[in-house]
């Protein structure tokens, strides 16, 4: 059976082995009880997913305005962050996207990123989202775990390396395949694939 932090941790592994500090970023993990205590005031309900990557660890906070990516130019949201971005960011999201419901969990600086949705109906997992200003908010992946089986999977692709700023370069058109074999039924890959092709 596949576990969520399976797939964490070989991702960590990846970042350890390729001379990221990635893992001196990291912040030890905190207690479910804490988790869903913080994430209480939010006015839905998170899948147990979410609550799983926080017990794994508490994301990366910049550290005087130097951050490392956990994927694809990603920062890994400590939680107080991801709730604080939600707060501000929240009321503008429902004038603009028919979506909102959702916590940005991996970011890329410009308030672009990957976000965890809501539970529907007790359910364990939910579907990951991606904003990118002016293309909306799409659905990415249909799960957390999902999504990083598929990062993994671009691990070993090669689609991730280690730039000459100690940080990830990223392959886009090679993610962009990586993904779509990997989520055939997502729409959004599958115009990415074909949107990314080197001309």
């Amino acid at each position: 059976m596949e576990h969520l932090t399976q797939y964490l941790d070989q991702i960590l592994d990846w970042h350890t082995k390729s001379g990221s500090p990635l893992s001196t970023f990291l912040q030890p993990g905190l207690s479910a009880d804490e988790i869903r205590k913080k994430i209480g005031v939010l006015p839905f309900t998170m899948p147990e997913e979410f609550i799983e990557l926080y017990m794994w660890r508490n994301g990366t906070p910049a550290r005087n305005g130097e951050w490392v990516s956990f994927v694809a130019n990603h920062r890994f949201l400590p939680l107080e962050e991801a709730l604080e971005f939600f707060k501000e960011g929240h009321p503008i999201m429902k004038q603009f996207y028919k979506n909102s419901d959702w916590v940005m969990t991996f970011e890329d600086g410009s308030s672009d990123g990957y976000g965890i949705s809501a539970a529907r109906d007790g359910s364990r997992a939910a579907p990951v989202v991606f904003l990118f200003e002016g293309d909306g908010v799409n659905i990415v992946f249909e799960s957390l775990l999902q999504m990083m089986k598929t990062m993994v999977a671009a691990f070993e692709a090669d689609v991730f390396s280690m730039g000459m700023d100690g940080d990830l370069d990223t392959d886009f058109h090679k993610l962009g395949e990586v993904a779509h074999k990997l989520n055939p039924d997502i729409q959004y890959w599958a115009q990415y694939a074909s949107y990314s092709k080197p001309s």
